[in-house]
């Protein structure tokens, strides 16, 4: 059975997301890094493994992963972009999350489809 084109890209976009979104977080200079975000972009990087695998060989539960892979990734975004006693920061947060939440819910169709 052959793959297509779009779950290849979305494997592929998947491992990149994660990666931008792990990084900066890990190499982040100055302020202290907080143990719950390290946990939840460690968790972030299995999940994304996983996924892209189960997404590259199709397997049933591609599906699964990629939903629980996304909403790792939204809720390692709100901890990395929030600052503890931070007043009035949570505007700031509204565009990163709903792009990414507009984005995951146009993949989510697709791979509902395709797969």
């Amino acid at each position: 059975m052959s793959r297509p084109i779009g779950v290849t890209a979305i494997a592929i976009l998947l491992l990149v997301s994660s990666l931008l979104t792990v990084v900066p977080v890990l190499t982040q200079h100055g302020g202290t890094k907080r143990q719950e975000l390290l946990i939840a972009c460690a968790f972030l990087m299995i999940l994304a493994i996983m996924a892209a695998e189960a997404l590259w060989n199709l397997h049933r539960h591609a599906f699964l992963a990629f939903v629980l892979w996304a909403l790792c990734s939204m809720l390692t975004t709100v901890l990395s972009r929030l600052t503890p006693w931070s007043p009035g920061h949570g505007i700031r947060l509204m565009g990163p999350i709903v792009y990414t939440g507009i984005a995951y819910l146009i993949a989510t169709l697709y791979l509902r489809r395709a797969l």
